[in-house]
């Protein structure tokens, strides 16, 4: 599990909202954002099939929709 990282940032694309960057390997996968129909995950084209971990995955939804919600 250690390849995968969340890191919880301000967006500079967004008038720096909060949003979580999604990491695997040190590289940028996906972000987890407030978008026009609420919370959202965007998952970036990637040229490997990945395998994520869904309670860490989970774990990370849950903590994003809260720090979304101050």
């Amino acid at each position: 599990m250690s390849q995968w990282a969340a890191d919880f940032t301000n967006d500079p694309n967004n008038n720096y909202e909060l949003m979580v960057e999604i990491l695997y390997n040190g590289e940028d996968v996906g972000v987890i954002k407030r978008g026009k129909y609420g919370i959202e995950l965007i998952w970036f084209d990637h040229q490997n099939n990945l395998t994520v971990p869904f309670d860490w995955l989970f774990k990370l939804m849950s903590e994003a929709q809260l720090s979304f919600q101050n």
